[in-house]
């Protein structure tokens, strides 16, 4: 099963990098620098955490794994020590300092090739005339476990959203980690 990754906003805080601290740091950074390696040019910014509106949970629990903008995941300290050396296929890890504790963005590098994608029977979703992304498509997920990749990114989802394979569910299940949503991509 492959799973759309999410923010908990109901049950983990947000991280919230300052933009302007971004730019003073690192001037040529863009938003859209997702997918394309920053290891040489990072600065560690600064971070915090907030609540949404929609909050449930305990405020004293920061999540382990998160979304940053909803292109980057998060990981703290310690889910970055159970996570950091089987994503290195993935993509790279970039440091935040957050409340004096190092935090990591995972830039995600990997985008899976068209090929290992079955479109047959994709659909284009439009609104307002703006193609968002393609929804009913399957990803290979022999061809992921084969590249021992198990996140990445779609130009299905024109690299919005992060993807994982079961394995990278399971693992996070069983640590106990929190701050995620797993949305199955299934077919309609």
């Amino acid at each position: 099963m492959i799973y759309k990754l999410g923010y908990d906003f109901e049950n983990a805080a947000m991280l919230s990098i300052d933009g302007v601290e971004l730019v003073k740091k690192m001037s040529t950074l863009r938003p859209k620098f997702f997918t394309t390696s920053r290891q040489r040019e990072w600065v560690a910014p600064e971070a915090t955490f907030y609540y949404s509106e929609n909050f449930k949970g305990k405020t004293e629990d920061t999540p382990d794994v998160t979304v940053w903008s909803t292109r980057v995941l998060v990981f703290n300290p310690k889910a970055y020590d159970v996570f950091h050396s089987s994503l290195s296929k993935s993509g790279e890890f970039l440091p935040v300092s957050v409340f004096g504790d190092t935090y990591y963005l995972m830039n995600t590098l990997y985008i899976i090739p068209d090929a290992a994608i079955d479109k047959s029977k994709a659909v284009d979703v439009i609104d307002t005339g703006v193609h968002f992304c393609q929804t009913n498509v399957i990803f290979n997920e022999d061809f992921l476990s084969s590249e021992k990749v198990s996140v990445f990114k779609s130009k299905t989802d024109k690299l919005l959203h992060s993807f994982c394979t079961e394995e990278f569910k399971n693992i996070y299940e069983y640590n106990g980690f929190i701050g995620l949503i797993f949305e199955p991509v299934v077919l309609n």
